[in-house]
């Protein structure tokens, strides 16, 4: 008899690992499906509660790799969370954040970083708000911005092209003038104001543009780039930003400065 019996019992018990394996890995996988769905949305409506976003702004979160072992041990590897017309100040623009080591209850994360890009007509608002600054005569023109207008001279209209190199210091957005045109004829920037003098204005000086306003303090700009999409416009962020209630309101210029 027990030779007949025991296989029989041994094959029980197979069947019923199997059985409780293939249960724990439906578990695993529904809870990993949940998990996926879940973590977004608590991170949209962080985002939402903490930087003062409207309550409809459509927030993509992403997380490579499985998320359950990430929650499990405290951090998410990398998470990488974008929105596009995202409007601080009346200044709109679109934005991806990059987050490397994110904790989950609490704590600083490793690094992250986000990339701000604003069009011609949202960088053209911005420099509108600089008092003195030639908006009229700005476009861009990659892989710098350009100033075009035309000088007066003894009632003749002589056209004047400056480009302008733009550049991260101190914090603020600093436009440089790089190159100037007079008419068809290149010249320097003091051949220029000892030919026309005062007419050329500001059109010869670097303008300090401070972004600082428009952003969370926890935002330190570290990159500029004038591209065919726009200004692109790198930031370095404070972990501050997940817990203080000061980092996450905007700046001011007297803090970029």
């Amino acid at each position: 008899m027990t030779t007949v019996t025991a296989p029989r019992r041994r094959r029980r018990g197979w069947v019923v690992v199997i059985v409780v394996v293939a249960v724990l890995a439906a578990l695993v996988v529904a809870a990993e499906f949940a998990a996926r769905a879940i973590v977004p949305q608590v991170v949209r409506s962080q985002l939402i509660e903490n930087l003062g976003l409207p309550a409809d702004q459509a927030i993509d979160v992403e997380i490579p790799g499985l998320v359950l072992p990430q929650l499990a041990v405290g951090s998410i590897a990398q998470m990488s969370v974008s929105a596009d017309d995202v409007e601080v100040e009346g200044i709109s623009g679109d934005v991806r954040v990059d987050i490397q080591d994110a904790p989950v209850r609490g704590g600083d994360w490793s690094s992250a970083r986000a990339v701000v890009l604003l069009d011609e007509d949202q960088v053209r608002t911005i420099l509108s708000r600089v008092d003195g600054f030639p908006v009229d005569a700005f476009h861009l023109a990659p892989p710098e911005v350009a100033l075009d207008t035309e000088l007066n001279l003894f009632g003749a209209a002589i056209p004047l092209g400056v480009r302008l190199s733009a550049a991260a210091e101190d914090g603020d957005l600093v436009l440089s003038p790089m190159t100037f045109r007079l008419g068809d004829v290149d010249v320097s920037a003091d051949a220029l104001r000892e030919q026309v003098g005062p007419l050329v204005g500001s059109f010869a000086q670097s303008w300090p543009v401070c972004l600082a306003q428009y952003l969370p303090r926890a935002l330190t700009l570290t990159g500029v780039a004038v591209e065919e999409r726009g200004v692109v416009a790198t930031f370095e962020i404070d972990s501050a930003i997940l817990r203080d209630e000061t980092a996450q309101q905007p700046g001011s210029c007297s803090d970029a400065s």
